[in-house]
C-alpha cells in the first residue's frame, strides 16, 4: 500500500474509532460492547532517550525505546524536536537491532 494510502486510511479508521469511542461515552450498553470487543492489550514503557545536540537552540534530537513487561526493548524511534513541532522516523530493521544492543543493559523493569 503506498503511504498516501495509508495515511488516509489512519486518518478515515482513526474518526471511525473516535466515532465509536464517544458513542460508548454516552452509553454504557456501547461501552460493554466495545470492552467486549477488545482483542487484547500489552504493556509497554516508553523511554525517552535526550542526545546532546550539535545544533543547540535549534532543535533537540532523542530516541524513543518501547519496552516490554519482560524487559525487552521491542521498538524504537529517532525523533527531532524543534520550537514548532516533532518529527519522528521508525528505524529499519538493521539500525533497530544496533539501537536494541547497545541499549539492552540501560533500563531495568521490575513489574509487581
Amino acid at each position: 500500500m503506498a503511504k498516501k494510502d495509508k495515511s488516509v486510511l489512519v486518518k478515515d479508521e482513526l474518526q471511525s474509532r473516535l466515532k465509536q469511542f464517544r458513542e460508548a461515552l454516552q452509553d454504557e450498553n456501547r461501552r460493554i460492547e466495545l470492552e467486549n470487543s477488545i482483542l487484547g492489550s500489552e504493556v509497554l514503557i516508553r523511554f525517552e532517550v535526550f542526545f546532546q545536540s550539535p545544533k543547540t537552540g535549534n532543535y533537540s534530537d532523542g530516541l524513543f525505546l518501547y519496552m516490554n513487561d519482560s524487559g525487552e526493548i521491542v521498538d524504537a524511534e529517532y525523533y527531532i524536536r524543534d520550537a514548532d513541532d516533532v518529527t519522528i522516523a521508525g528505524l529499519e530493521t538493521e539500525d533497530f537491532n544496533v539501537v536494541k544492543e547497545l541499549f539492552k543493559d540501560a533500563f531495568s523493569l521490575e513489574i509487581e
